[in-house]
């Protein structure tokens, strides 16, 4: 397997790899940051329709919000050779957009122009950049692809920007972000009951919701479903809504080939969208298929280099395949790009667990529990990581503060199985893993990959739960692993 951190050559770097930096909000209100920040993400999916064009995704261009950094210096670090760069300033109904197209290897100017325009009139300006874009890097629009282009997704001024202040608090990712950005989307789809996008967004929402944890699965992920299949009704090729779509047949239903399909779909519709790629190297992982899911990881690295959450997937691939010690560099790489990114430290204590390097592993998930303020995530990782050091009462203590929250909130019984694992407690482990089955537990989906379960796969309980997931019981030809992963039979 090949790595994708570092794997760009970032001194050659390719015309067509496009970095649209976020456009500065030179409007009077900072309250219109949202509007900037939306209308960068919306071109940035514009432009990323166009076959021909690599365009570095939302998450990694953000990281260069009102930096004085040189053009040149962003280009080599995102490995892009063109640059657009702008601003955005509103007043009322009114929006004007400037833009301009940079080589990010000379730092010339391929071009500038100034937008002036009702906000109804918005998509035209989007259209007319990405087109412009293709028209000076030489990159043929098919005459689908511009159709698609310049097709308004609504006609209506008040859903868009509900729309963008609804993607404005997705991006934050936090529980009241999410509820904000609900009542976004839906306050979109009350001015315009058609706008398929809104009904993406609905359905991004109550799916992160549920695999976050905020919300139980069986609460968040019929509603993610049925926002998505609302969305596709309206608008069959829009990308977003399949990869929403599959992430519930993945997360919550567990239909493997109907997961991979749409995963595959969303794909064909928008090879440049990482999310897809990301979600779908999510599927193989969990299948087993760990050459598969390195590559794809490696693709939605490759559209969205400084994204956190795919640096720390590319351990994940490496954690689950039994490379502990490839994770464990990864895992360092993504940290360094932020200490404070809890989810990579999580993730990071797992490797060290394997290899038995408690003292490694403890100092990392104590630290996510500071950063998070004491997660139900990060608290169960440290209990299980408590037991695995021997440290038998520590252990029981962090069990006995998640059985207490448990009486407040949702704590999945996924996360008290696997400190009753770590405890080499199996009938309470097993107890609380059927548990987790009657939940949906997005969670259960790693049952077949997942290292800390080794001890348990010689228990045919074991294998009954992933013959009920229409799972078949991991073996080593089908993981690429040397050598079966069956538990010593006691």
């Amino acid at each position: 397997m090949n790595e994708a951190v570092g794997r760009k050559d970032l001194h050659n770097p390719d015309n067509h790899r496009i970095a649209i930096l976020p456009l500065a909000n030179i409007s009077a209100d900072p309250k219109d940051e949202y509007f900037s920040e939306g209308m960068t993400e919306e071109l940035i999916s514009t432009v990323s329709r166009i076959a021909g064009l690599k365009v570095i995704a939302r998450t990694s261009v953000m990281r260069y919000k009102g930096t004085a950094k040189p053009v040149g210096e962003i280009g080599k670090e995102l490995g892009v050779g063109t640059i657009l760069e702008g601003s955005v300033r509103k007043t009322g109904n009114k929006v004007r957009i400037t833009a301009q197209l940079v080589n990010a290897q000379t730092e010339e100017h391929l071009w500038s122009q100034s937008y002036d325009r009702d906000i109804e009139d918005l998509f035209s300006i989007q259209s007319e950049i990405a087109q412009r874009i293709a028209r000076s890097l030489k990159v043929r629009v098919l005459a689908t692809v511009k159709k698609g282009l310049e097709r308004k997704a609504t006609g209506k001024s008040d859903a868009y920007t509900s729309y963008l202040r609804g993607r404005h608090f997705l991006n934050t990712r936090s529980e009241e972000g999410l509820k904000r950005a609900i009542e976004c989307f839906q306050q979109a789809l009350t001015s315009d009951p058609r706008y398929a996008k809104a009904y993406a967004g609905l359905a991004d929402s109550h799916a992160v919701m549920a695999l976050l944890e905020f919300l139980p699965p069986r609460e968040a992920f019929p509603e993610a479903r049925e926002t998505a299949l609302k969305a596709l009704e309206i608008e069959g090729g829009l990308a977003e809504a399949h990869t929403s779509l599959g992430a519930v047949l993945f997360q919550y239903d567990w239909d493997w080939p109907e997961a991979e399909r749409e995963y595959r779909r969303a794909l064909e519709l928008n090879p440049n969208y990482p999310q897809a790629h990301q979600y779908y190297a999510d599927y193989l992982k969990a299948m087993g298929r760990f050459p598969e899911a390195l590559e794809e990881m490696n693709r939605a690295h490759d559209l969205d280099p400084l994204s956190l959450a795919i640096n720390t997937g590319i351990g994940h691939v490496l954690y689950l395949s039994r490379e502990y010690d490839r994770a464990i560099d990864q895992y360092g790489k993504t940290v360094r790009l932020d200490p404070t990114f809890v989810q990579a430290r999580l993730w990071f204590g797992r490797p060290y667990l394997q290899k038995g390097r408690y003292k490694e592993a403890l100092a990392e998930i104590e630290e996510a529990v500071k950063l998070s303020g004491g997660s139900t995530l990060s608290l169960a990782m440290l209990g299980q990581a408590y037991a695995a050091a021997g440290k038998r009462d520590e252990a029981k203590g962090v069990l006995g503060k998640l059985m207490e929250r448990a009486k407040r909130q949702y704590v999945p019984s996924y996360w008290i199985a696997m400190v009753h694992v770590g405890l080499g407690d199996k009938d309470h482990a097993f107890t609380w893993l059927e548990k987790a089955f009657e939940e949906k537990s997005s969670w259960l989906v790693w049952a077949k990959v997942e290292p800390r379960f080794d001890v348990l796969r010689s228990d045919s309980r074991f294998d009954s739960l992933l013959n009920r997931m229409r799972l078949l019981p991991a073996k080593s030809k089908e993981l690429g692993l040397r050598g079966w992963i069956k538990g010593p039979k006691k």
